[in-house]
């Protein structure tokens, strides 16, 4: 049975800016693989995909400041119904 969950930054990270969408809604991602761009104004970071699933929404935009504990898209998983961890930003380079 499918679930939704959504992937949210991690309660304690800083502020940063949403820089662009890597995985358009509508696509499939992989556990682990990049889905968006967020930067702190120095440096750039990746956000991973907890788990696999299907990309239906997404709930910020270019330039929009992300919070600690804010959701930035709604992705479908298959299977059984688990507890979803937020996500933490991995530095790129």
């Amino acid at each position: 049975m499918p679930f939704m969950y959504e992937l949210k930054l991690a309660a304690d990270e800083p502020s940063y800016t949403f820089v662009q969408q890597l995985v358009p809604q509508g696509s499939l991602v992989g556990t682990g693989q990049a889905v968006c761009t967020l930067t702190d104004g120095a440096m750039e970071f990746h956000i991973p995909a907890p788990r696999q699933g299907l990309v239906v929404e997404w709930f910020v935009e270019h330039g929009a400041v992300i919070e600690d504990g804010d959701s930035l898209a709604r992705i479908v998983c298959e299977g059984e119904q688990v507890a979803v961890p937020a996500a933490s930003p991995m530095r790129l380079g």
